[in-house]
């Protein structure tokens, strides 16, 4: 384990040959700054985060896969969010530049300013300044680290896997374009198309559907910044966002384990294991870039 930046970031080496897989688990953190504020209670809140998804995929490392874990909830910000997706509204003066908000329209931005269900998430109005600090002290480190991490990997093997990992409720909440249908197990997200090849979104959902698990395609997410920003299958490095559906492995109103959160997580051991693989048998047919 190489702890990166204290209070924002672990990056977790592999304990085995390395294999060109980075595993991103951007929304789990649950070290909360000391500035975080809102009129919410803390269950709803913490809601809003990926609970007990870098648990999930924690056995990364043991495959041969780099996993980088953000420790600050996304709550307070989001690294799969554009740094320029705020709402106007919710800052006191005026931004240096121009904004161009988008999922911050609906609250879900950069800064949240609603929770997943509505409810107003902030206490008042954040200054230029206050922004400013969780985008250099958090969100950019995130990134910056994330940038490097697919670089060595890709310097090392030519090509990348990056798997953003996270979760999502199981009945499309009123804040999303799904709102009151239900989900399916795995949602698998390229930004349409853009940001990983049709054959690896082919190989993680024909692994998943061998698991038993119902899947289906950018939908109801297509992926975030965190695909956007550093996915380029032209250029070798493939990136999906993966969302599992949290009635798989918790109880969503007490937010404990469910009994068959073992059986989940061994299910995730066996995807990681499949995605490892097919990793060192591409990389065994293909020569760095």
């Amino acid at each position: 384990m190489i702890h990166v930046v204290p209070g924002v970031l672990h990056r977790y080496d592999p304990a085995v040959a390395p294999v060109p897989v980075l595993v991103d688990v951007s929304r789990s953190g649950r070290e909360y700054p000391a500035d975080f504020r809102s009129p919410l209670p803390f269950s709803v809140v913490h809601d809003n985060v990926s609970m007990y998804v870098d648990e999930l995929y924690a056995s990364a490392p043991k495959f041969g896969a780099t996993l980088l874990y953000a420790l600050f909830p996304n709550t307070y910000i989001d690294t799969n969010r554009s740094e320029l997706d705020i709402d106007p509204a919710m800052i006191d003066g005026e931004w240096p530049a121009p904004l161009a908000p988008t999922v911050s329209k609906s609250g879900l931005g950069l800064l949240k300013s609603k929770s997943r269900y509505g409810e107003p998430m902030q206490e008042r109005k954040f200054t230029v300044a206050e922004v400013r600090e969780r985008l250099d002290r958090y969100y950019r480190p995130y990134h910056a680290e994330l940038k490097s991490s697919v670089d060595r990997l890709k310097r090392m093997h030519g090509f990348v896997y990056h798997i953003s990992c996270h979760c999502m409720s199981a009945v499309g909440a009123p804040t999303h374009r799904d709102r009151g249908r239900p989900r399916p197990d795995f949602c698998i997200s390229d930004i349409n198309g853009t940001t990983a090849t049709p054959d690896f979104v082919a190989f993680i959902e024909s692994a998943i559907r061998g698991l038993g698990y119902s899947v289906k395609i950018n939908d109801p997410y297509v992926g975030g910044e965190l695909n956007s920003r550093h996915g380029a299958p032209a250029d070798g490095v493939e990136s999906i966002m993966l969302e599992i559906n949290k009635k798989l492995f918790m109880d969503v109103a007490t937010f404990k384990r469910s009994p068959r959160f073992g059986a989940v997580k061994e299910n995730i051991d066996q995807l990681l294991a499949a995605i490892a693989q097919h990793a060192r048998s591409t990389a065994g047919r293909s020569t760095p870039r």
